[in-house]
């Protein structure tokens, strides 16, 4: 029996299209994409939309960040010895990398930089950051998801506070990826991707997770990847396998199905939001080398929160 209404469709359009002059084509790279469709010059992630309306995306397996300005205008901002795969800015413009190559990351957009921020933890490289957040007590939480999956269980989420305590606060977990927290902080949304959903935990005051439990559930090839969230709660959770970007609410009810475009791909891997007013979400469409968007009714909540004056 079905309980609740089938939530209604909702169409992407492109937005942007990376030109052929700034595509790999013919580069070699180590990378391997977790998907069963061949590689091609380029895979993008990690949309992250600037109060000046630059959005930046990275290109994974050539070590690449690039820009869309407000214009469509598509530049390459830096090129490095890395695999980005995460990105979120902070309040001083800087923007933070989850690289699974060298760790976490800051690139200075002003000086074209690169700098380490936490490339090990105590001795121990990462398995492989994959995703990361920043809380409005500038936390940063970040997933380290290497090669984990349900015959290696060991993938975890760490917060980085901003005195520099490194807490692990999940250690078994199936591929961790993308995240997201409430519009409150008291809880953190997890996509594992390779056990096809969506973890949630509870935040105490104390810093520490308890009865981390089971929130969305799906199918197919390649499970959920990024989250956004937005300022009612609804959680936005991209399915490159289904070629959707399913909503939620903080019940866990689905709201709506948001589908690739037309001409799109099907692998959309991560999802912000941004646009003058916060109410468009833009989405990466990894292998096609395009960037989605849908209009929403609501604004969405920063993957980067302000810090409180009195912090």
């Amino acid at each position: 029996m079905n309980f609740y209404p089938t939530p209604p469709v909702i169409q992407a359009e492109i937005y942007v299209r990376i030109p052929d002059c700034l595509r790999c084509t013919g580069q070699l790279t180590e990378w391997r994409s977790g998907s069963a469709l061949p590689s091609t010059d380029i895979f993008l992630e990690a949309p992250t939309y600037t109060a000046n309306g630059d959005l930046y995306i990275v290109d994974v397996p050539y070590g690449r960040i690039l820009k869309i300005d407000s214009h469509k205008n598509v530049t390459e901002s830096v090129r490095y010895d890395g695999e980005p795969n995460g990105l979120v800015v902070r309040e001083d413009g800087c923007l933070v990398i989850a690289d699974y190559k060298q760790g976490i990351l800051l690139f200075d957009p002003g000086s074209g930089k690169i700098s380490p921020l936490l490339t090990r933890r105590n001795l121990e490289r990462f398995k492989g950051p994959n995703d990361l957040i920043i809380s409005s007590q500038n936390e940063i939480y970040f997933t380290d998801q290497g090669q984990t999956g349900m015959s290696d269980q060991s993938g975890c989420v760490y917060r980085l506070s901003a005195n520099g305590k490194l807490d692990c606060l999940v250690s078994n977990g199936v591929s961790p990826n993308g995240l997201a927290l409430s519009p409150d902080e008291r809880f953190l949304y997890v996509a594992m991707t390779r056990s096809n959903s969506v973890w949630r935990l509870p935040l105490h005051l104390d810093g520490t997770t308890s009865k981390v439990g089971l929130f969305f559930q799906s199918f197919g090839c390649a499970g959920p990847d990024g989250l956004a969230m937005d300022e009612e709660g609804n959680l936005f959770i991209c399915h490159p396998s289904l070629g959707s970007v399913f909503v939620v609410d903080a019940e866990g009810i689905p709201k709506a199905r948001i589908v690739t475009a037309p001409t799109g791909g099907k692998n959309l891997t991560n999802c912000t939001f941004g646009g003058a007013d916060g109410k468009t979400l833009f989405i990466t469409d990894s292998l096609k080398g395009y960037v989605q968007c849908v209009r929403w009714h609501c604004r969405g909540v920063p993957a980067a929160r302000k810090v409180p004056s009195a912090y």
